[in-house]
């Protein structure tokens, strides 16, 4: 098996040829597509599935540069994960290529709460049903805060809470050191207003 290891995010693209390249697989300047026969993916806390499920890319799939950028962006843009470096794996005579993901994590990690206590147990299995990707730690990024927040949401609508949404904080310490992210559950304006009726 030949490992092609590429680093393509964001603006610059470096790639690691080997010296006899193989004529079915792109270099990072070229748009050729290629069959996705699979995915390898390593590095990371978060569960291999959820990765690919965020990338949204399938086995069977025709797949190019470009379009595996978009699926690392997807990834990343939840700000849960930091970086991406891929490559693809190739086996002599067989169709299609292994994608090969080098997951790096954002960290540190914070406890997550979920408020009303009342609530929280019913919302967490409501996330963890969906993905095992949303755990009660998670990193301190806003990416991170906002999704997390629009899947709670998610959970509460489908619970029969339409008139909420939630807010997501950073609770620090005396000192200003970051503790846990809460997630607060709170009526909407026109909810409020209702009731102060």
């Amino acid at each position: 098996m030949m490992s092609i290891r590429l680093v393509p995010l964001f603006l610059s693209t470096l790639c690691f040829q080997p010296a006899a390249w193989p004529q079915d697989v792109p270099s990072a300047n070229d748009s050729k597509m290629v069959q996705l026969a699979g995915f390898d993916v390593k590095g990371t806390r978060i569960p291999a599935a959820s990765i690919i499920r965020l990338s949204g890319l399938k086995v069977g799939q025709q797949v190019n540069h470009t379009i595996i950028n978009e699926a690392c962006r997807k990834i990343t843009s939840t700000g849960l994960v930091k970086l991406i470096d891929y490559g693809y794996d190739v086996s002599s005579g067989k169709p299609g290529v292994v994608l090969s993901f080098n997951v790096i994590d954002e960290l540190p990690l914070l406890p997550a709460r979920i408020v009303p206590d009342a609530d929280a147990d019913k919302i967490w299995g409501c996330l963890q049903a969906a993905d095992p990707i949303f755990t009660r730690e998670m990193p301190n990024t806003k990416n991170a805060m906002n999704f997390y927040s629009a899947n709670i949401e998610r959970c509460i609508a489908a619970h029969g809470q339409h008139d909420a949404y939630v807010k997501a904080t950073t609770a620090c310490d005396a000192n200003g050191k970051a503790e846990q992210i809460v997630f607060d559950i709170r009526p909407s304006k026109q909810a409020q207003a209702s009731v102060q009726k």
